[in-house]
């Protein structure tokens, strides 16, 4: 980002709280949400073979924990 340019406002898709600066975004929907809406969970990569930490919002963990 250019020092000139105004940092760019966001919206989390969770909370609907206005954040400026740098954003988040969830793995599985890769909407926009904030820290306190995103937690990092393990995944199986099955290409490398190794489980890495993926960030997902609230919403999806809960889709994921209801399955």
């Amino acid at each position: 980002m250019n020092h000139n340019e105004a940092p760019t406002p966001w919206i989390c898709h969770v909370c609907d709280t206005k954040g400026t600066g740098e954003s988040l975004v969830c793995s599985n929907c890769f909407k926009v949400c904030c820290a306190k809406h995103l937690k990092h969970v393990t995944s199986y990569n099955p290409e490398s073979g190794l489980y890495q930490l993926m960030p997902v919002c609230l919403d999806c963990a809960i889709r994921e924990t209801i399955r």
